[in-house]
């Protein structure tokens, strides 16, 4: 608590524009220190569009830096681990052989772009579909072991 009785509110990190504030007006980062900024309506409104603006931004550069054509889910929720290494050696391995799983895998290949686009706008579905996946790297694994168990003499 500070001298008004007002509690103080440690910032991650001050912006270029504070800091040129501060440097220009000491006395008024003394009275935001006490009672807070007093931001105008439109003040607010230029941030919050500003914000919206950035996360445009980067959704769009996310989106355009991921390879034409396919969009891997395990990728975007695993990244480059184990996991994805296993879902891709059970799809080239096991899915690839067979015509129903060729049909899987080209339905996946349809279906994919929307459910990343979807992930990049939802990032708490990206631990929501981490847990459903991971039975399903548990099975492709098991799959796997036992396909090269069979192989082995």
């Amino acid at each position: 608590m500070n001298a008004a009785g007002k509690s103080c509110r440690p910032s991650a990190s001050v912006s270029a524009s504070e800091l040129a504030q501060m440097g220009v007006c000491e006395r008024l980062v003394v009275f935001e220190h006490r009672y807070g900024k007093r931001r105008l309506p439109a003040q607010r409104a230029a941030i919050e569009r500003g914000r919206r603006e950035h996360e445009r931004f980067y959704r769009e550069g996310r989106i355009a830096s991921t390879p034409p054509g396919r969009c891997f889910i395990a990728t975007m929720v695993f990244g480059e681990g184990p996991e994805t290494q296993t879902l891709r050696a059970f799809r080239d391995q096991v899915l690839r052989r067979v015509p129903t799983g060729r049909r899987l895998i080209g339905t996946y290949y349809r279906v994919a772009p929307g459910v990343c686009r979807m992930l990049e706008r939802q990032p708490w579905a990206h631990s929501v579909l981490r847990i459903a996946l991971r039975p399903v790297v548990w099975l492709a694994l098991r799959w796997l072991s036992a396909t090269e168990a069979r192989r082995a003499p």
